[in-house]
């Protein structure tokens, strides 16, 4: 499914676990993977109570810790690469994205060091507006799993092709596959309109008919819906997939999107912020 992934790490020990995780990913896809360190340049020379190269230093420390971290995947049979870079951590990303050919991003939402306010800011952006790559979100709450996956879906385009990676996954790994589905109108206006709740049932019921119809066309088996209210949208997906113990939740957004902005405030990039493993699915197709 995935040939080649890209692995941002920032060399701290804390963020080990989670490289290791999306090792252990490419390692099942039978991927290649690169580790790809990028430090932000800083101009002028450092000096803190005597010490010279302060910068040189930390450069090095952090290079040693990319060494060591390939060298264990290499052990683990992984076909890995490691990359120290030095300059602006999103450029070089999606620089690295295009020359090497990549096709799944993975990064972490935990750091405690150099990156800690890049990772998932700049970079993460870059990535959801400039490339084509899905883009693995892991955490330091919970493993990434593959026994019960999670798909937030809405019958948009972005949606579809979402379930469809979702189905993907679910028949290599033999996953539980769950469709979450949930509406954000508040309960007020059923009453004062009842012609809203006709409305809203109507469009529930067309999603979850074209959620089956995309599942029926694979050969997943173990496969539900759960449909409920919730204000906001994200709190109530998140918490249907921790109800299903969700190793992974899936949720498509489009390629090359210029409504990036909407979604920083929107459900995709709230659900990054789950204590689970995301996996945001690029819709190639180009909007009507």
């Amino acid at each position: 499914m995935y040939e080649k992934m890209l692995v941002a790490f920032d060399g701290a020990e804390t963020s080990l676990p989670l490289v290791r995780q999306a090792a252990h990913f490419a390692r099942l896809e039978n991927c290649s993977v690169h580790i790809v360190t990028a430090c932000p340049k800083c101009n002028g020379e450092l000096r803190i109570q005597g010490t010279t190269n302060v910068l040189n230093d930390m450069y090095e420390k952090i290079s040693k810790s990319l060494d060591d971290i390939v060298g264990e995947c290499k052990a683990d049979g992984i076909e890995v690469y490691g990359h120290f870079c030095v300059g602006n951590p999103a450029e070089i990303v999606l620089e690295k994205i295009g020359d090497l050919g990549i096709d799944i991003v993975a990064l972490g939402t935990h750091s405690t060091q150099l990156l800690q306010s890049v990772v998932i800011g700049s970079v993460a952006e870059a990535v959801v507006r400039k490339t084509t790559c899905d883009l693995l979100i892991l955490t330091g709450a919970n493993e990434l799993s593959f026994e019960s996956i999670f798909l937030a879906y809405d019958g948009s385009r972005e949606a579809d092709a979402a379930a469809r990676q979702a189905c993907t996954l679910a028949e290599c790994y033999g996953s539980r596959l769950t469709a979450g589905i949930a509406y954000e109108m508040e309960m007020e206006a059923f009453s004062v309109y009842p012609a809203v709740e006709t409305t809203v049932v109507d469009k529930t019921e067309q999603i979850v008919e074209s959620i089956k119809s995309i599942v029926e066309s694979t050969a997943v088996r173990d496969f539900d819906v759960v449909i409920r209210y919730g204000n906001p949208v994200h709190k109530a997906l998140v918490e249907e997939a921790q109800k299903k113990e969700a190793g992974l939740i899936v949720v498509g957004t489009r390629a090359y999107s210029k409504l990036f902005h909407l979604l920083v405030g929107g459900v995709v990039y709230k659900l990054v912020y789950s204590s689970c493993p995301v996996l945001i699915v690029k819709n190639h197709s180009k909007p009507e």
